[in-house]
């Protein structure tokens, strides 16, 4: 997974990245935790950046 795009996919992420944390970088897990980082970190960076929607009474 190199892309993250829903909430589902957050989560699956976040997971992962938990089970492979304290990996060795040169490993395949140590590659495999830097890209979700990387996609779970562009995900969060796009929520923060979405407008917010103000209700209008």
């Amino acid at each position: 997974m190199t892309i993250v795009r829903t909430p589902a996919e957050y989560r699956l992420a976040l997971r992962e990245i938990e089970y492979l944390w304290g990996s060795e970088p040169d490993t395949d897990e140590g590659k495999q935790l830097k890209e979700y980082l990387s996609a779970v970190d562009k995900y969060e960076q796009l929520l923060n950046e979405a407008p917010v929607k103000l209700r209008t009474a």
